[in-house]
């Protein structure tokens, strides 16, 4: 994708260089305090950071973001949030507006960025290697035990992001880490976060939402609706485009 070049998008973008390296200072006093069995606190405090710079960040590129659902949240943190996948605002906007400790099952190149590798680390995020699916399980096993320190992990099941409001098959694949942690399913529509950015190749202000839908508990399903699992939550999702 061609990027274009704007004065408004140039000062956005030196802003977001320039926060991230910021950003790390403010990590200090949690890697500081995990080291002395304050874990819980260090990464409560961590959460709480990526949400403030989240926002602020959105704010600052022009995105007006509507949040609807919230109620629908389990009050557990062992959840696997499925969403659909349209734009690199789209972790911003999960991060900053989901009320929850959260991670990421991310493709590994992320972490080849200068400072978002610790950003990565800091949150939770567990990295996949798409050119080598033998490696699939290990990194499921490792966002399960994610799921169980009480993060909630957010998987992308199409793959990758769809640069529109077009949305791709979901690849039942990427539900073995939701049925393997046999708790909640929650699907989550995302919609306008590539008109901030991939639809022109600038940053563009616009509106954004993000919709959460009910919670499917995994353990009550039968084996059939298990494997019809990415169906249901596709066309959940899917719903939530056209009510946009």
């Amino acid at each position: 994708m061609k990027i274009k070049f704007t004065f408004r998008g140039t000062i956005s973008l030196l802003y977001f260089f320039i926060s991230v390296l910021i950003s790390v200072l403010f990590m200090l006093p949690a890697f500081l305090l995990i080291p002395f069995g304050l874990r819980k606190a260090g990464y409560r405090y961590l959460n709480r950071l990526g949400k403030l710079y989240s926002r602020n960040l959105l704010f600052v590129f022009g995105a007006r973001v509507n949040v609807q659902g919230i109620e629908n949240l389990p009050e557990t943190n062992n959840i696997c949030l499925v969403s659909n996948h349209q734009g690199i605002m789209d972790i911003l906007l999960i991060t900053g507006y989901i009320p929850k400790t959260v991670g990421f099952v991310a493709k590994k190149e992320l972490a080849r960025i200068p400072v978002m590798n610790i950003w990565l680390k800091a949150m939770g995020c567990v990295l996949i290697d798409r050119k080598d699916p033998r490696k699939t399980m290990s990194t499921i096993q490792k966002a399960l035990k994610q799921i169980q320190k009480g993060y909630a992990m957010v998987i992308f099941p199409e793959g990758t992001r769809s640069r529109s409001s077009r949305m791709g098959k979901f690849k039942p694949g990427s539900f073995k880490l939701a049925l393997g942690a046999n708790t909640f399913a929650v699907p989550v529509t995302i919609n306008g976060t590539y008109k901030i950015f991939e639809e022109t190749g600038a940053i563009t202000p616009g509106e954004v939402s993000l919709t959460i839908h009910p919670a499917i508990e995994i353990s009550t399903l039968s084996e059939e609706e298990k494997k019809q699992l990415h169906q249901t939550v596709e066309n959940i999702v899917r719903s939530g485009l056209k009510a946009s």
